[in-house]
């Protein structure tokens, strides 16, 4: 509509023009190079506009014909980015979708047809890490070093391909450099970080960690437990080597760090008390035990006075335990002493919260509680409570502490590991549990569980089932005697000490029985001692599972004449 209107405005003004030519009539006389030409003022004035348009038309042309050579070179750039940027689309989508090959060959029509060296050349070293040649990608990527505007991001591959091939120390270097060029970037600091915990040093990775902190880049409370495992880890080595001084140092400031870290803590006090400084130990211990409690804290802090008698002892460890009286761990440790005192009802009372909130009760919880109901003579209740540890879910969570030896027993890549998984979740982990790693055999802390074995009686030829508990000179035998019901055989449970077999002399029923007998009527100076079963670490239970931290049976030698398999059971 506005471009109608404009057209009629134009059609007026020729019109008004021309009316007005035609009432001012004239004429118009040019005389030159001896000629005189006359006409009329508005036939002059029309003939100068068409001169005037083809004019315009002339040097239109001209200038065409002088531009088009320019004009043909930039249609045919024109094309060849065209070009090149439907090969880029191409290599991106290729190596987007896994085809290394369909990205490899496309980043090289980028590279012939874009005259940019930064996009090809990324997209090359990018196309070759997709097609896992390393090498090639890194050639690009140092290349790409020399351009200021494509520098970080070289670093970036070039870490990327140095952690390929497991070279830490490259990508350490690589990995400072971006960080100390652009202390901004997130990345640079994260992989430092992570290539120093992968090459194990444990100071540089302390050095980036404050770094990363003040950029912002990690937030406080996951570094400061990141610290604190960093700093009990170099603390682990300045022990391996010897440097008690050092270890102690570093303990200390591992618990500084992040009092509730147990590890930490344990080796923290442990140093201590081999440096004669066992007041200073017990009070680490108990800002851990009060921030977190952990089996491994009431361990240590029970062995910090050697000769002490046991209510002074226990005395002690209930004013530990009262530092965070509500926790579950102090719960156990509650009735872990009433135990030791022979108060199996204070030690009930102390489970009881535990054993109605959690459901099924651990191995751990079991086990105690019929280490309890042993203690209160009462047999059938302990033996139900020990059947049920065998099926209970186990804690992998230090509560198979070996009393006599280190309670955290980390590696190097124990170590590791724990940086992130303590420092980001606040969560411990048990290598020894994952490794399938068996603690030592210790005679207080075993119980072992006889299979059925058939014995012949004269008269009703009875079967039993025979529990020893204990171990050595301190084995007694246990005889349920085999009841009509089923579901009362494990209520009747008769103890006698352990006896020779009575000789007896019948005819066999077969010849197996035969020699059987015969063996047994020899006269005593001629038969040989039946030989002490040794039982197994594994126990063969229908309908009781091998537990998650438990290998399997390990080679011993065995009586061929006792039936007897056995299982090692963890008691806390």
């Amino acid at each position: 509509m506005i471009r109608l209107a404009f057209y009629i405005a134009v059609a007026l003004v020729i019109g008004i023009f021309a009316f007005w030519l035609a009432a001012h009539p004239g004429q118009v006389v040019v005389e030159a190079f001896g000629l005189e030409i006359r006409t009329s003022a508005a036939a002059s004035l029309v003939l100068l506009l068409l001169l005037t348009f083809a004019l315009a038309f002339s040097w239109r042309g001209l200038a065409w014909l002088i531009e088009l050579p320019t004009q043909l070179r930039k249609g045919r750039a024109q094309s060849r980015r065209d070009k090149g940027y439907d090969a880029l689309e191409m290599a991106v989508i290729a190596a987007a979708s896994g085809d290394a090959q369909g990205a490899v060959k496309n980043a090289e029509r980028v590279k012939m047809l874009l005259d940019r060296p930064a996009l090809s050349g990324l997209l090359a070293a990018r196309a070759a890490e997709a097609a896992g040649d390393i090498a090639g990608a890194e050639r690009q990527y140092q290349i790409l070093l020399e351009d200021k505007r494509t520098a970080l991001a070289a670093r970036r591959g070039l870490v990327r391909a140095a952690l390929e091939r497991r070279d830490y120390r490259a990508a350490i270097g690589e990995s400072m450099a971006a960080f100390d060029a652009e202390p901004g970037a997130k990345w640079a600091f994260e992989a430092l970080f992570d290539a120093q915990i992968a090459a194990r040093d444990w100071a540089g990775a302390i050095t980036s960690l404050s770094r990363g902190e003040k950029r912002g880049h990690i937030v406080s409370l996951a570094a400061k437990r990141r610290r604190a495992v960093l700093l009990a880890a170099e603390s682990s080595g300045a022990e391996a080597r010897g440097d008690e001084d050092e270890a102690r140092r570093l303990a200390e400031k591992a618990v500084i760090a992040a009092p509730g870290f147990a590890p930490g803590a344990a080796l923290a006090a442990r140093l201590l008390v081999a440096a004669g400084k066992s007041w200073r130990a017990a009070g680490l211990l108990e800002d851990a035990w009060a921030a977190k409690p952990h089996p491994a804290l009431a361990l240590a802090y029970r062995d910090l006075k050697e000769d002490e008698r046991e209510k002074s002892r226990a005395k002690r460890l209930r004013g530990f335990a009262d530092l965070n009286p509500e926790h579950r761990e102090s719960r156990i440790l509650n009735a872990e002493i009433a135990l030791d005192e022979n108060d199996t009802q204070t030690a009930r009372m102390a489970l009881a919260p535990i054993l109605e909130t959690e459901t099924p009760p651990s191995s751990r919880l079991c086990t105690l509680m019929s280490k309890i109901e042993r203690a209160a003579d009462n047999a059938r209740e302990a033996n139900v409570w020990l059947s049920r540890s065998l099926s209970a879910p186990s804690e992998p969570d230090w509560s198979d502490l070996d009393p006599e030896g280190p309670a955290f027993g980390y590696r190097d890549e124990d170590w590791a590991r724990l940086v992130y998984s303590y420092g980001d979740a606040g969560e411990l982990i048990h290598p020894r549990h994952e490794r399938f790693e068996r603690m030592p055999l210790d005679p207080g802390q075993a119980l072992f569980l006889q299979a059925p074995e058939d014995i012949e009686d004269a008269e009703d030829d009875v079967k039993a089932k025979t529990t020893i508990v204990g171990t050595g000179d301190e084995a007694s035998e246990t005889m349920t005697e085999a009841p009509n019901d089923p579901e009362d055989q494990a209520d009747k449970v008769v103890e006698k000490s352990v006896a020779p077999k009575r000789t007896r002399s019948r005819k066999p029923r077969n010849p197996r029985k035969k020699a059987k007998s015969e063996n047994r009527n020899k006269p005593a100076k001629e038969s040989e001692p039946k030989p002490e079963a040794v039982p197994s670490p594994d126990l063969d239970v229908a309908g009781f599972p091998r537990q998650p931290d438990d290998p399997g049976p390990l080679p011993e030698n065995t009586s061929d004449d006792a039936d007897m398999q056995a299982r090692k059971r963890e008691v806390h």
